[in-house]
């Protein structure tokens, strides 16, 4: 339905979930596949899309409209271009993670080798 991070949240719940007894990882493989499929289907609905497309898109979702708006999340967002490798100590906080992995997802921002 388009709605792809609602979806790997939900991949997310369910691995957590999973992990603890008395699944202990019964469905780990289940869901690392529901979140591959989840992964390509949002990656191939932004090919061919222009960088002001994806944005426009991921502005019209009040998630990532809120987390660009902000200001902690727009100075750790400017200390990442600033710094690429800043990221790294940011990523050590679950919430900050969270909220980049959001803006990752919505095709704003980009992570790994180029």
């Amino acid at each position: 339905m388009g709605e792809y991070q609602k979806s790997i949240d939900a991949c997310t719940a369910a691995q957590a979930a999973d992990s603890t007894p008395p699944n202990t990882g019964a469905h780990a493989r289940e869901i690392e596949q529901q979140l591959q499929r989840c992964a390509s289907a949002m990656y191939s609905s932004n090919a061919g899309a222009s960088e002001q497309e994806i944005l426009e898109r991921a502005q019209r979702d009040p998630e990532v409209l809120a987390i660009l708006q902000d200001p902690i999340m727009q100075q750790i967002l400017g200390q990442m271009k600033e710094n690429p490798s800043a990221v790294q100590e940011h990523l050590k906080n679950p919430m900050i993670k969270q909220k980049i992995q959001v803006l990752v997802n919505a095709g704003v921002i980009r992570m790994g080798t180029r």
